[in-house]
């Protein structure tokens, strides 16, 4: 019995020196500055809201709030105003976060990217108590073989030809792949999907009667050749945030390696990557392709830094064969923790291309790096493209680009890193210090 207490005492002990380490982080390392608070909306995440009033620490937490424990939170804002301008808020600020992991204790966690948002246009108290107060909490459903198979039919989807309504798709459907090549001359297609049969039968608006025909397969492959009047290179469809594309547009990278984080929603950037290939595939400026997904499916107790594994490969340029490689690598990464082994993929990338010029890393700036302490083992210039950036950018990605003397890029913005002790920058709206040769947000 005595053991039993004990025991509950140290787990109480671990708990809140966890809880106040996190906290002393985030009020420490976090900070950005905005007029208003604006949701970052994003076509991968959702978002909650937990509001408080204006100079309080209770939180008003929704009777109906969502069950946290069964998303994938990614990001969170504390926002409150900058009334008063003199005061920096630590003490109401550590209480609101405490109120928080009170309720939600699993919050507690590195694996989510954090932002303390101070809202300029409330320096005067008549404006701000009517601006929002709380948390902002971005979110997106748990990482699964489930979620993942549905992430891969949305990156089919974005790559897929546009057909003008009412006009016939130039194309079959078939199970059987074992005599293809008796039937049709299979390299005139240059699109081919595997869809569940209703989804492969209606894309290629065949009667779903036809499904009968079907009965002894799940899925379908699709093959499609564009007719004569089709623009096939501008035919794919970006989604709205088109980072990759105009980063890769505007920075002229040459024999490239390019090591892309294929987890967690990730394809609408990887769609971009493959987009982009197929627009620039007669210049073949990309050397060697490396897609990671922290793991395969491999339990998270199970990982070991440095050799989690789930890294795929291939020195090839042509569209289709990297298109099939990335589809292998999301359809066998399961999900798993939100930090991802980003420098394994680095480290073994470097190795297995030595004329690569310049390396690139298309990266998810709310994963943390689950394997930052590999950084010292790497000293190449790593150009890292970050997406889905909310507001203040990941410091893990920061750093590896300032360790490696190479250089971070947003949509609209291009960092490059020769900074020296001390030195601070403007970056995405925010400021950032070199602080021990590490970047700290400043306030």
């Amino acid at each position: 019995m005595r053991i039993g207490f004990i025991a509950a005492i140290l787990f109480c002990c671990r708990y809140a020196a966890a809880q106040q380490n996190t906290i002393q982080d985030i009020i420490s390392n976090h900070i950005g500055k905005q007029p208003i608070y604006k949701i970052a909306h994003s076509f991968t995440e959702q978002y909650i809201t937990i509001p408080c009033e204006f100079g309080k620490a209770q939180l008003a937490i929704p009777e109906n709030i969502l069950d946290l424990t069964t998303v994938q939170v990614t990001a969170i804002d504390l926002v409150f105003t900058d009334f008063p301008s003199t005061d920096d808020l630590i003490k109401l600020n550590t209480s609101r976060l405490q109120h928080l992991f009170t309720k939600f204790p699993f919050l507690v966690s590195t694996s989510i990217v954090w932002s303390v948002i101070r809202q300029t246009d409330g320096a005067e108290k008549n404006t701000a108590i009517h601006l929002f107060h709380g948390f902002a909490i971005y979110y997106r459903p748990l990482q699964n073989a489930a979620t993942a198979k549905t992430d891969l039919l949305k990156l089919k989807d974005i790559l897929a030809p546009k057909v003008e309504p009412g006009k016939i798709k130039n194309g079959f459907v078939i199970g059987d792949t074992s005599q293809l090549r008796k039937q049709y001359e299979i390299e005139e297609y240059t699109t081919v999907l595997k869809l569940p049969v209703e989804e492969a039968l209606r894309y290629m608006q065949i009667d779903l009667r036809e499904k009968a025909t079907y009965k002894n397969y799940d899925s379908l492959f699709v093959y499609i050749k564009p007719s004569a009047d089709d623009v096939d290179k501008t035919s794919l469809k970006p989604p709205p945030d088109s980072a990759v594309l105009k980063i890769f547009d505007r920075m002229y990278w040459k024999r490239m390696l390019v090591v892309a984080d294929v987890t967690a929603s990730m394809y609408p950037y990887t769609g971009q990557l493959l987009i982009w290939l197929k627009l620039h595939e007669e210049e073949r400026p990309i050397n060697e392709f490396v897609f990671f997904n922290d793991g395969d499916d491999m339990e998270d107790d199970k990982k070991v830094m440095g050799n989690t594994g789930g890294i795929y490969f291939t020195s090839s340029s042509v569209f289709e064969v990297v298109e099939q490689l990335l589809f292998k690598a999301m359809s066998n990464g399961n999900g798993g923790a939100i930090p991802e082994n980003n420098m394994e993929a680095l480290i073994k990338g470097a190795a297995a291309c030595n004329d690569c010029a310049d390396i690139t890393m298309i990266a998810d700036n709310n994963s943390m790096v689950s394997d930052i302490a590999l950084l010292k083992q790497f000293n190449k210039p790593v150009h890292i493209i970050l997406c889905g950036v909310h507001d203040l950018i990941n410091l893990d990605y920061l750093n590896i680009a300032l360790y490696t003397g190479g250089s971070v890029h947003t949509e609209d913005e291009d960092l490059n890193m020769n900074l020296k002790e001390g030195e601070q920058i403007s970056f995405h709206h925010h400021q950032y210090k070199v602080v021990n040769g590490k970047f700290v947000a400043v306030r």
